[in-house]
């Protein structure tokens, strides 16, 4: 009987032992013909390049822990040096000598345009998946629409002009003029001069949507400036003396990473309009490093915020540490970058491989991953610009309804010492998620920022 509960006493131990051994034994190496994923874009852009570091430091994750169904990824890139004819050249280096399945292309709109009609002509030959990164250009998926057969294999991991209504809608409806600075109802805007902002300035007839200008009526706003800027441009002073001139009470600049927004609020700074609150759509201005590549002149900008630890998903503070350490600034195409290549991979393991371009397609419409900013889905409603673009709003009410926790876009303010003061999220359905770290009251006005 002791004999007995000995060896069961062993016998237990050694499965123990196993179990743990085997709890912390690496992954098997993946093995076989790797999985290429390729991305196409400048890589001295300061917005481009983050982009391809994370999606590496991505690629090198899921093969240390044993790649996709056994297989290894294999991540390529192609320079474009910002040029149009160099993006085509990338593509079909990476479609013909390397057998790209995927292929990500840097967001500005005409050079996705190109991409994606070398990529269409291409894909009887070589058939793959082409993912627009984070650019707007409502024809990138308004032509899925119009022609499936052509471009059923091209997504945009961003959303389109259409979605940014209800954002809008939040902002100037009740953000700024209820609680930020009420009463202040003249806006000047700024646009950088790029395809991506055309719906805007035009309007979207096809959704009945006006152009950004008669939609801030609807909300009590004068629009007393209103001005297109090449992007990069770098003499804004005799802009902001126009805009000081309108009486502006805030400016509302629809910039990107492409828009040199560092020389444009060292200028603001020194200008006549400095005490004219600004609102930066996006670019550089989204990370730390802004504060340093300004001198500290952006005190009192806002804008969107999106090098941060504020935990909202469970993948959010992992991302942001390992971004910090390995130097990478992570703005809103970033966060987006990294989740690319997951969200590839769970494609992947839906369609059960590559080799039928149909069956993943098809994983594209099913796959879902949670991100650093929250859930990374594709529209699957067959409504112009929305299908094949990443969710955010009902594609039926896209003025009002936003999902809620699909994205969680922090809105913060340039404080003292850089210090970035959070006053909120871009839709209604996540206010209660941003209360604990701040809300539109805890904006200041720029000029009561230097005093201090």
């Amino acid at each position: 009987m002791v004999k007995g509960m000995r060896f069961l006493f062993v016998a237990a131990a050694v499965l123990c032992m196993a179990l743990a051994f085997a709890s912390t034994a690496p992954a098997q190496a993946p093995k076989g013909e790797p999985i290429v994923i390729g991305y196409i874009g400048f890589t001295l852009s300061p917005g481009t390049r983050p982009c391809m570091d994370i999606q590496r430091i991505a690629v090198d994750e899921i093969n240390q822990a044993g790649g996709v169904l056994g297989r290894p990824l294999k991540y390529v890139t192609a320079d474009n040096k910002g040029q149009t004819s160099l993006t085509v050249e990338g593509a079909r280096h990476l479609l013909q000598a390397e057998n790209a399945k995927f292929i990500s292309v840097e967001g500005r709109t005409e050079i996705c345009l190109a991409a994606q009609e070398n990529s269409a002509a291409m894909f009887k030959d070589y058939p793959h998946i082409l993912i627009f990164n984070g650019p707007m250009g409502i024809e990138l998926t308004g032509r899925v629409l119009k022609e499936y057969d052509k471009y059923r294999f091209c997504f945009r991991d961003w959303d389109p002009e259409s979605a940014h209504y209800a954002q809008q809608r939040y902002f100037w409806g009740k953000t700024w003029k209820e609680q930020m600075k009420p009463g202040a109802n003249k806006i000047a805007f700024l646009w950088e001069d790029l395809e991506w902002t055309h719906a805007w300035q035009r309007g979207i007839p096809e959704l009945n949507l006006p152009n950004w200008e008669e939609y801030s009526k609807q909300f009590g706003y004068e629009v007393v400036f209103s001005q297109a800027v090449a992007p990069r441009g770098t003499m804004y002073l005799p802009i902001l003396q126009q805009i000081a001139r309108s009486k502006a009470d805030r400016i509302f600049y629809v910039s990107s990473w492409f828009t040199d927004t560092e020389s444009f609020v060292k200028q603001w700074a020194d200008s006549a309009a400095r005490d004219i609150p600004v609102d930066l759509y996006g670019g550089v201005s989204q990370t730390k490093a802004f504060w340093q590549m300004t001198g500290g002149k952006c005190l009192g900008v806002t804008g969107s915020f999106t090098e941060t630890d504020i935990p909202m998903t469970e993948k959010t503070k992992p991302f942001y540490e390992m971004a910090l350490k390995n130097n990478i600034p992570t703005q809103i195409h970033v966060h987006l970058a990294y989740a690319d290549i997951y969200f590839f991979k769970d494609a992947i393991e839906n369609a059960g491989g590559v080799d039928d371009i149909d069956k993943l397609i098809d994983a594209m419409y099913t796959a879902e991953v949670t991100y650093s900013m929250g859930k990374l889905a594709y529209e699957t409603e067959r409504v112009y610009s929305f299908f094949h673009s990443k969710k955010r709003v009902n594609p039926h009410n896209p003025t009002v309804e936003t999902y809620p926790g699909v994205f969680y876009q922090p809105i913060g303010q340039w404080h003292n010492d850089g210090k970035i003061q959070y006053v909120g999220g871009s839709c209604s359905e996540n206010e209660a998620f941003w209360e604990p770290y701040g809300s539109p009251k805890d904006w200041v006005e720029p000029a009561e920022l230097r005093k201090r």
